[in-house]
C-alpha cells in the first residue's frame, strides 16, 4: 500500500505540477496578450490625437492662406482702382483746368486704399505689402502732383511753362512707371501665394 500510495502520489505530484505550470504559462499569457491589447489601444489613441492635431492645424494654415488672399486681393483691387480714378484725373488735369470729379474720385480711392492697407496690412508678407504700398505712394504723388498744377494762368509764362512739364512728367508716371511698378507687385504676389511657399 505505501508503495501505491507513494507511486500514486508521485503520478498525481507530478501531473499538478505540471497543471500547475501549464495553468502559470496560461494567466501569463493571457496577462501578455491583455497588456498588448492595452498598449494597441493606447498606440491607436495617440495616432488618432496626432491626426486630429495635424488636420486642425492644416484647417488653420488653409484659412490664413484664405484670408492673407482675400487681403492681398483687397489691396490689388484698391491699387487697380486708384490707379484708374488717378488717370482719368491726370489725362484731364493741366495748368488751364480746375480741380473737378475726376480728382474727388481719385482722391477717394487713395483714401479707401489707406484704410484697407491700415486695417489688414499685417496679414501681408511685410516685402510685399511694402512694394504694394510704394506703388500706391508713387501714384498719390502722381495723382496730387498733377492737382497742384491745374489753376495756372498762361499770363504766368514761366509757372505755366513749369506745370506744363510737371504735368508731362504726371502722364508718363502714370503711363509708364506705375505699369511696370504693377507688374512686379504680380510676380511678388504669385511668389508670395505659390503653395509650396512655407
Amino acid at each position: 500500500m505505501v508503495l501505491v500510495s507513494a507511486a500514486l502520489g508521485a503520478y498525481f505530484g507530478s501531473y499538478f505540477r505540471k497543471r500547475g505550470e501549464e495553468q502559470a504559462l496560461k494567466d501569463s499569457f493571457e496577462d501578455v496578450v491583455g497588456r498588448l491589447e492595452r498598449t494597441t489601444r493606447l498606440t491607436e489613441e495617440i495616432k488618432s490625437s496626432i491626426g486630429i492635431g495635424t488636420l486642425e492645424h492644416q484647417i488653420k494654415f488653409s484659412k490664413l492662406h484664405e484670408k492673407r488672399i482675400e487681403v492681398i486681393e483687397g489691396l490689388y483691387h484698391r491699387l487697380v482702382e486708384m490707379e484708374s480714378k488717378g488717370k482719368d484725373f491726370v489725362y484731364r488735369s493741366g495748368p488751364t483746368h480746375e480741380l473737378g470729379p475726376q480728382f474727388d474720385a481719385a482722391s477717394k480711392a487713395i483714401d479707401e486704399f489707406i484704410s484697407y492697407s491700415k486695417l489688414n496690412k499685417f496679414w501681408v508678407d511685410k516685402a510685399l505689402f511694402d512694394e504694394i504700398e510704394g506703388v500706391a505712394l508713387s501714384l498719390d504723388s502722381t495723382i496730387h502732383g498733377a492737382a497742384f498744377h491745374c489753376g495756372v494762368s498762361p499770363a504766368n509764362t514761366a509757372q505755366f511753362a513749369q506745370a506744363m512739364d510737371d504735368n508731362k512728367r504726371s502722364v508718363e508716371a502714370i503711363n509708364k512707371e506705375i505699369p511696370a511698378a504693377k507688374e512686379k507687385i504680380i510676380e511678388s504676389i504669385r511668389k508670395a501665394l505659390k503653395p509650396d511657399k512655407g
